[in-house]
């Protein structure tokens, strides 16, 4: 039996507080929202996307039956496609944080992309894959060549704080 598993995300209030208690670390917020989130923020953010008509699923992820982060999807639209400088229909990006950090490193997040991968490639048909971690996110670098991901290229574009930052785009 597999330790770790994906459920998607729901309208619960545990849900909500677990994402908001992981906001507050800096070493997840610094690489994914660059900033903290509050409920308020926390709920306005992910109920949409725990619609069933979502256009980015969230999907927790649970370690021993117990929710230890997040992983989620979108189809990659032209604009990105551009910036990506990639061609093609169906292609994914995912984006992930394991927000439990006394669970880092135990190969969760590895394991929670592989079956994400799976699952984009069996339902979505899904012919890349793309992920863009922070050029200086080592860490996450690392986990995502461990799941068959390399770095194709690097873009420079504004995080969600209006900062430029260097990203690496890593395919599949």
């Amino acid at each position: 039996m597999c330790d770790v598993n994906i459920r998607l995300l729901e309208d619960k209030a545990e849900d909500y507080k677990l994402l908001e208690n992981w906001y507050q670390e800096e070493e997840i917020y610094s690489s994914f929202e660059q900033r903290k989130l509050n409920y308020k923020e926390i709920k306005e953010k992910y109920y949409p996307r725990t619609l069933k008509t979502a256009k980015i699923p969230v999907y927790m992820i649970e370690y021993k039956n117990k929710p230890v982060g997040i992983i989620q999807y979108k189809l990659v639209e032209e604009e990105d496609k551009k910036l990506y400088k990639l061609t093609g229909n169906n292609i994914y990006e995912i984006d992930i944080f394991i927000g439990e950090l006394k669970e880092h490193n135990k190969g969760i997040g590895s394991k929670a992309i592989n079956i994400m991968s799976n699952l984009l490639k069996k339902e979505k048909n899904a012919e890349i894959l793309v992920m863009c971690p922070l050029e200086n996110n080592i860490k996450a670098i690392n986990c995502y060549k461990k799941c068959g991901f390399y770095i194709k290229d690097y873009f420079d574009t504004k995080d969600t704080i209006g900062i430029p930052q260097t990203y690496a785009l890593m395919v599949k």
